[in-house]
């Protein structure tokens, strides 16, 4: 089958649909991946954007788009658009479909409902194989107006699942000769220069881990937990696997400076994985490491001094409030005492950068709350760097 991905996101990272093309090209599909970097989610795409976009899946039997909430309006504007001039079926994934497949479905030819390697494999298998493929689980389908929203599928990497472990799954696709990309508004294909330019400096972001043991009321991750009540939500890579994907980088991406590990539980790893992980990342990669999943509870002065000994330089750990109401609302399960000593442990590694995270503009948080957490910040030691963000309602 002859297969789109786009992400329209203002990066070039997109490890899902980079995770889900590398699972269809191992099954032999004809997969493209499709960049449109350039707009961010209050701008719609030009005419001669949406024409290129055209005529790249004018052939294609297959057009998915990944997006979340604020993204919607640019995948409405692209998917009419292919619907008006090509014959693709279009399938949307990411959290939007995820948490609403029904309300996707009035735009869309198909939803695919969690993480999507599994799923649209199967799919695939069955479209190529002319079979039905309306009982696919994790998918949702509009069937001449009538809409199908099928079970949930067990989570990639646990017990119930096909693929049971991580490491079944292929390293991301980050093979340029199949990709484009935009450059002043038109769809180029990528070349050297092209992907040099634009990744010069940049991070190479992956996962080690899967999942998160929080359920926090402002996150997505509260409605993932619910749709999985009986499977564990934390599913992790072995070392071995996350140094060989990592190898890979070094071989086919020497311009990576900075290695990402952007997910929410890296630091639950057990003390005995982390030092594993160190002692061959130091010897192997050698790259400088940010790491995003770090929390109060899992963090220990052990797991950092392992970590920076291998190349920690930047960490990122959620505190979001100091309010005693706020963190009953958004049930953020740490005390400010918890978060205190977690970043006072931090700061005595004195060249790992800090960035904390802050939620402002709740509309139920007084000055008092705000003060409340502002004073809690200005006890902390420096530096460090907060990352602010405003409540946004779904």
């Amino acid at each position: 089958m002859k297969i789109s991905l786009l992400s329209i996101y203002p990066d070039l990272q997109s490890f899902g649909i980079r995770s889900i093309s590398a699972c269809l090209k191992r099954e032999g599909h004809d997969v493209d991946l499709i960049f449109l970097q350039e707009k961010e989610f209050t701008e719609r795409y030009e005419n001669k954007t949406m024409d290129d976009l055209v005529k790249l899946t004018k052939g294609s039997d297959l057009v998915g788009i990944t997006l979340m909430s604020n993204f919607w309006d640019n995948t409405v504007q692209i998917t009419k658009k292919i619907k008006e001039n090509c014959n693709a079926l279009v399938i949307w994934g990411g959290t939007h479909p995820t948490i609403r497949p029904e309300e996707c479905l009035d735009y869309a030819d198909m939803v695919c409902i969690g993480e999507g390697e599994e799923t649209l494999i199967e799919l695939t298998k069955k479209m190529q194989n002319k079979q039905d493929y309306y009982d696919t689980k994790g998918m949702g389908f509009n069937n001449k107006e009538k809409k199908i929203v099928n079970k949930f599928r067990e989570l990639p990497g646990s017990e119930k699942a096909v693929i049971k472990s991580l490491d079944q799954l292929p390293f991301q696709d980050h093979d340029y000769k199949s990709q484009f990309v935009m450059k002043n508004g038109n769809i180029v294909k990528m070349d050297l220069e092209i992907v040099t330019q634009l990744r010069l400096n940049e991070f190479y972001q992956t996962q080690p881990t899967r999942g998160c043991p929080f359920a926090c009321t402002f996150c997505v991750n509260n409605t993932y937990i619910a749709m999985h009540p009986h499977q564990k939500p934390i599913r992790k890579r072995s070392v071995d696997n996350i140094i060989m994907e990592l190898k890979e980088v070094r071989s086919n991406l020497p311009f990576t400076k900075i290695i990402l590990f952007d997910d929410d539980a890296f630091f639950i790893l057990p003390v005995e994985e982390i030092r594993d992980f160190s002692i061959k990342y130091k010897k192997y990669i050698g790259l400088p490491l940010v790491v995003t999943g770090a929390t109060p509870s899992t963090l220990t002065r052990e797991k950092l001094s392992l970590l920076v000994d291998a190349g920690l330089v930047g960490m990122r750990m959620g505190i979001q409030t100091a309010g005693e109401k706020t963190k009953k609302l958004y049930k953020r399960p740490h005390s400010n005492r918890q978060v205190e000593k977690a970043v006072r442990m931090v700061n005595d590694f004195s060249h790992v950068k800090a960035f904390y995270d802050i939620i402002l503009d709740s509309p139920w948080d007084s000055d008092t709350d705000t003060i409340e957490t502002l004073m809690f910040l200005s006890k902390l030691p420096t530096p460090f760097q907060l990352s602010i963000f405003s409540l946004v309602f779904f």
